[in-house]
């Protein structure tokens, strides 16, 4: 099984990538962080219409989409912004229209961190993107509370429905023939 996580948080040692470490300390896999990468925003020129490929040439085009086609599993995660996924995480999936149809039958996973509200907003966002992209999202996501650095750690439910999204994503991959 191939698996990629992919940080929407802007920040070093976030309560997402917390998180998101939790579930890849059972599957495996790799870790990525968007704000390490040059991404521009969608132009909305719609030549992938019909070039079938973008025609942005930055760190989307060369190297992230190639590790999103080699990843059986696709694990995304945000912090909440205005009840919303992280911009890093927005122009991320605006992104891959580029490629829609291209992820068929990937495993999706959805995190999410927030101070109060927002955080099924987030989870929509994120699930959209998969079936968007005929993925199967391998449940309905996991949300943590939290703001400052660290206190995602005494959200004992969060820290749990993490770990048992690994094991989810672990046991869809043995059903797939993934792992």
């Amino acid at each position: 099984m191939r698996a990629l996580y992919v940080s929407g948080s802007p920040r070093e040692n976030s309560n997402t990538d917390v998180l998101l470490e939790t579930v890849r300390s059972i599957t495996g896999g790799r870790l990525i962080k968007l704000v390490d990468y040059d991404i521009k925003p969608c132009a909305s020129c719609r030549a992938c219409q019909s070039l079938n490929d973008c025609v942005i040439k930055d760190d989307m085009k060369k190297t992230i989409i190639p590790m999103l086609f080699e990843s059986n599993v696709v694990v995304l995660g945000s912090p909440v912004f205005f009840n919303n996924v992280s911009a890093q995480l927005k122009a991320f999936i605006d992104r891959t229209w580029c490629i829609r149809g291209r992820l068929k039958n990937k495993i999706g996973g959805a995190v999410v961190v927030g101070k109060r509200y927002g955080l099924e907003s987030a989870v929509t966002a994120i699930n959209a993107f998969f079936l968007k992209h005929e993925m199967i999202p391998a449940n309905r996501g996991v949300c943590g509370f939290a703001f400052n650095e660290g206190k995602i750690l005494q959200d004992a439910e969060a820290i749990s429905a993490a770990k048992r999204l690994g094991e989810r994503i672990l046991e869809l991959a043995g059903k797939l023939g993934f792992s």
